[in-house]
């Protein structure tokens, strides 16, 4: 009788097991937060810069200065998020080793020695760093180019190019029309029409025409083309020629937890991740 009963018993637990599981998952979630995905959502990755610079350019124009370019070498009084003094120059030699005010550079801009920005830097012109210098953060109207070590806060915002030639820890937001990244990099976020560590990407042996989502961690090595979007509620590990997106066509590369760049990597589009990208060429 009890052997019966046993039988029975275990014949009915494997007829619900089937059952059991979709509820488990539904019930015990593995990940209790997923980051929501929204594909059409659009973006202002510019945001931070351009809305910095509405602010000084508004500012500006209340005291009826339109032309940026005469006003070095002077110091005036604006409004900006309060009142605040905020430095016109055109030559690097008349700042100090730590900048207390907000710092506008009139045109082309070379810094040959060390600076700590603690307000925000503005180039309107080209930019080169040739020395270390912390930043809290950075708009650059023309191309940007770090051949130093550069350490920046909050956000990077380059109309142009911008080129890492030496470590750099870009904050939290970097915007740009094209990314080179040479030499190690950290960041959580960036938006560029191309972001490459390399302009020597080697033909790809294997092509992904749609997106690649996954609950657990990503990890994809070798000449591969990804068309799509690449998605992660772990990390996302990028090795060795692998290329995301499409010219003129914006794709993203996100992960909650890090992304991890090493090798020859081209990207159309967003790098984002929760918690750090580190790009390793």
């Amino acid at each position: 009788m009890h052997e019966i009963v046993l039988i029975a018993g275990l014949f009915f637990v494997l007829l619900l097991l089937p059952l059991i599981l979709p509820f488990a998952e539904l019930f015990l979630k593995k990940d209790a937060k997923p980051i929501p995905i929204d594909i059409g959502r659009r973006k202002e990755p510019d945001y931070f810069g351009k809305s910095f610079i509405n602010i000084l350019t508004t500012a500006l124009n209340d005291l009826k200065i339109q032309k940026v370019e005469k006003l070095n070498p002077v110091y005036l009084k604006l409004k900006l998020n309060r009142e605040e003094w905020v430095g016109f120059l055109s030559d690097e030699s008349l700042l100090g080793e730590t900048v207390d005010d907000v710092i506008v550079f009139t045109k082309d801009a070379v810094f040959l020695q060390s600076h700590a920005f603690k307000r925000e830097l503005v180039v309107f012109g080209n930019a080169v760093f040739k020395n270390a210098c912390v930043i809290r953060s950075l708009y650059v109207r023309g191309d940007c180019i770090i051949d130093a070590p550069v350490s920046i806060a909050r956000w990077v915002h380059v109309e142009g190019t911008l080129i890492v030639n030496s470590y750099a820890n870009l904050g939290v937001n970097v915007y740009a029309r094209k990314i080179k990244i040479k030499s190690r990099a950290f960041f959580k976020r960036a938006y560029a029409q191309e972001i490459t560590t390399s302009d020597k990407i080697v033909d790809t042996k294997l092509v992904i025409n749609g997106n690649i989502f996954r609950d657990d961690d990503i990890e994809i090595e070798g000449n591969v083309w990804i068309k799509g979007n690449v998605f992660s509620q772990g990390n996302v590990t990028i090795k060795n020629g692998i290329v995301v997106g499409e010219e003129g066509k914006v794709k993203s590369l996100i992960a909650r937890d890090k992304v991890f760049i090493e090798g020859p990597f081209k990207i159309y589009g967003y790098i984002h991740s929760e918690k750090q990208v580190e790009i390793k060429p």
